[in-house]
């Protein structure tokens, strides 16, 4: 995933908040990146979105994914992190949840560990993100 930033290198303007939406899209793949993607959607918020977790649920043994995941250049990693920023931004703007509760539903281990994400997609911590582009946010799926 290319993570985002909160400036522009070259002049320092303040990223659109649409431009935000358009990054946290989840992409449409093809092969097991898409099982995976459409595996962590369905365990959004609801069951844990770990490798083990996830191999079983599309069917293959955690090594044969990560294996046809190096064939289809991605990790799970990066698919994990599209879903979880797609869903951060939904839960943040939209649903206006609690860093709490949506550190919780994005099955992070702790707020430090989903602030870090989350800082390294946007360049904001999520409070700030939030404060900057709530009279802005217009979610869409």
């Amino acid at each position: 995933m290319k993570y985002l930033h909160q400036y522009d290198q070259q002049d320092e303007d303040l990223v659109p908040y649409d431009q935000h939406l358009a990054r946290a899209k989840i992409p449409k793949k093809e092969g097991v990146s898409g099982k995976i993607l459409h595996a962590l959607c369905l365990r959004i918020g609801k069951l844990g979105l770990d490798v083990t977790s996830i191999a079983l649920d599309i069917g293959l043994t955690t090594r044969t994914m990560q294996r046809r995941l190096q064939e289809e250049n991605t990790t799970f990693v990066q698919l994990r992190d599209y879903v979880r920023f797609h869903y951060a931004l939904k839960y943040l703007m939209e649903d206006g949840l609690s860093v709490e509760t949506v550190t919780k539903l994005l099955d992070f281990s702790d707020r430090s560990s989903f602030t870090i994400a989350f800082t390294r997609w946007t360049g904001l911590s999520p409070g700030a993100f939030y404060k900057l582009y709530r009279d802005k946010s217009r979610f869409f799926c």
